[in-house]
């Protein structure tokens, strides 16, 4: 990805998964390289593995902070600007997900999917707008999921905030649009990462049937994600995900929801039926 080659770049959410993949990619790219998340350790790991790949004179850190903070938040472009000598492409990609049926999710599960992954967005966003406005350049990249366009049992919090995630970006695209600011919207798969390892933990047996055997679903490395991802950056493309699977499934929710949703209900019936029969086993 030769187009990185000194580019200045900030993902947010780049401790780990796709985020610590696509920062890693990045350095070894060329690109100037800043990480944030909350976890300082993960953070210097993933500084150190991109120092291992990148050439000399890279300017590569780190900045600790939690995105639901919105007073740290508005701390971080000085940091950050000052650690990349600017900035022109800030990727938002923090999230986590908090799986679980509606009826027996708390309130606050809800709450804190809008206050992560959805605000957070916002709040990083809203914190570097004035240096791209002044800048009349730049590109933001918003990471929403594939469940931010269709929506499955089981994700109802997570779902919710994914989906005004590409509402936000939707707008904000229109908006920057005349000040030469590029926006685009990226929707990862199901892809093997820490946070989805934490999930499977709390996760019921029928909604993993459904996303991990379902043929409707591909499971994806960091790495395959994160290069797609910056791809997508590249292409000038708004809506951009992996892979004919996931195509496919955009079009059909998009041109055919009708039908979408019907072959969605048969595979949710193969789903539960799957647990119900290891349950079984157990027993």
């Amino acid at each position: 990805m030769n187009g990185y080659q000194g580019r200045k770049v900030l993902i947010t959410g780049g401790s780990s998964g796709i985020g610590r993949a696509a920062a890693i990619a990045l350095a070894r790219s060329g690109a100037h390289v800043a990480v944030a998340a909350r976890d300082q350790g993960r953070l210097d790991e993933t500084v150190a593995a991109m120092r291992a790949v990148a050439g000399e004179g890279q300017r590569l850190g780190a900045v600790a902070v939690d995105v639901t903070d919105r007073a740290r938040v508005a701390q971080i472009p000085a940091e950050v600007l000052e650690l990349l000598g600017g900035l022109d492409v800030l990727i938002c990609n923090s999230g986590y997900a908090l799986p679980g049926y509606v009826d027996a999710s708390p309130l606050e599960n809800f709450d804190r999917m809008i206050d992560v992954n959805y605000m957070g967005h916002v709040n990083v966003v809203k914190a570097f707008l004035p240096h791209f406005l002044a800048q009349g350049a730049g590109h933001i990249s918003l990471v929403s999921s594939m469940l931010g366009f269709m929506s499955a049992f089981g994700y109802a919090a997570y779902s919710g905030s994914k989906y005004a995630i590409a509402g936000f970006a939707e707008a904000l695209r229109h908006e920057l649009r005349p000040h030469g600011v590029q926006v685009s919207l990226y929707y990862p798969p199901t892809t093997k990462t820490p946070g989805l390892e934490r999930e499977n933990e709390s996760k019921p047996a029928a909604v993993w049937a459904f996303e991990s055997e379902s043929g409707w679903n591909k499971v994806y490395t960091p790495e395959q994600v994160a290069g797609s991802l910056l791809r997508s950056i590249l292409g000038g493309r708004f809506e951009n995900m992996i892979g004919w699977d996931s195509w496919l499934l955009f079009f059909a929710f998009r041109l055919m929801p009708g039908l979408a949703r019907w072959m969605s209900d048969d595979e949710l019936k193969k789903a539960n039926v799957k647990a119900a029969q290891a349950r079984a086993k157990v027993e």
